[in-house]
Order: structure tokens, then C-alpha cells, then sequence
């Protein structure tokens, strides 16, 4: 009977010193993980044009005494991505293309911006985006007892997003938690 009792008595004591840990780490949700960290409002998106999240995290581009921002990168640079960055404030700088789309959704101004040739003497459209990249510029409210969030969702590389894309990225984003 003693040897059941203590047999019993450590697998209980293994048990709870292994899953302790777990509880530990945060949540296996790296979106609500970030939140825990920042006072601004963390959003994660719906819909990401069905590509895999290759990092999501904070970035080291921030000073000291400054909240980091998030990044989330979805695809492979070599394929279709995109990337996500917020913060409040914005500790780095999105590139810089024509205007090709503003518009309101729920409230929210939400810019284009499309990648388009400087020297280019033919105007620059939404279409632009999935040829030469470009991002999207929202600026999203706040959630209870946090800060308002700023996000870009920008694609540039070897095959790009199309404007639609990006919009319905921005159109899916809810806050956390």
C-alpha cells in the first residue's frame, strides 16, 4: 500500500512541476503574447491571403524607453509575403510611393501607397501594387485601457500582393484579446 500511495504521490509531483512551465511560457498565440508587453493595441489578422506566418514578434528597431513594435512577416521573400508592423509610436520608416487609394472602412482612413517608378511620366494606379509592391496605412483605435495602434501591411519583393489583397489584410484586422 506505501508503495502505491508514494508511487501515486510522484507522478501527481511530476505532473505539476512539468506542467507549471507551460502555464509559465504565455500563450501559444504570439499576437497575444506581444499584447502583454506594449500599451498600444494589438491587432491580428483574419485573412492572410493564405500564406503562413514565418515570424511574428517585436523588432529592435526602437530606442530605448520606447515600446517595441510588432512584426509579422506571412510567405517567403522569394514568393508572395507581406508584412505587418505596428506600433505607437512607429519606431522605424514604411517606404515611401504614390497615393493610389484612400478610403474609409468602420470609421477608419485607411491609405495606399503604391511602389510605383519616380522617373515614370504615366500615372501610378492600384494595380501598380502587385507589379512593384507598395503598403497599406491604417490607423486603428484603441481597445479598453489601451493606445490606439498604427499598421502597415506592405508587400514588395519578387511577387507581391495586389491592392485588394492588402485591403482585405487591413479589413480583417481585430484587436486582441
Amino acid at each position: 500500500m506505501n508503495r502505491f500511495v508514494l508511487g501515486l504521490l510522484a507522478t501527481v509531483v511530476g505532473s505539476v512541476t512539468f506542467a507549471a512551465p507551460s502555464f509559465a511560457m504565455g500563450s501559444s498565440d504570439a499576437y497575444e503574447n506581444m499584447q502583454v508587453g506594449v500599451t498600444y493595441t494589438v491587432y491580428k489578422p483574419g485573412y492572410t491571403a493564405g500564406l503562413k506566418a514565418q515570424h511574428i514578434g517585436g523588432n529592435d528597431l526602437c530606442s530605448a524607453g520606447t515600446e517595441e513594435n510588432l512584426l509579422a512577416t506571412y510567405g517567403r521573400k522569394s514568393a508572395k509575403h507581406f508584412t505587418i508592423t505596428e506600433g505607437n509610436p512607429m519606431c522605424s520608416n514604411i517606404g515611401q510611393g504614390s497615393v493610389v487609394l484612400k478610403a474609409k472602412f468602420n470609421g477608419v482612413m485607411l491609405v495606399m501607397q503604391a511602389y510605383c517608378d519616380p522617373a515614370s511620366k504615366q500615372k501610378c494606379t492600384r494595380s501598380d501594387v502587385k507589379r512593384q509592391g507598395g503598403h497599406v496605412q491604417v490607423h486603428l483605435p484603441a481597445a479598453a485601457g489601451l493606445r490606439p495602434t498604427t499598421v502597415w501591411i506592405e508587400t514588395f519583393g519578387a511577387k507581391n500582393l495586389s491592392g485588394a489583397q492588402l485591403i482585405r489584410i487591413a479589413k480583417g484586422l481585430t484587436p486582441v484579446g
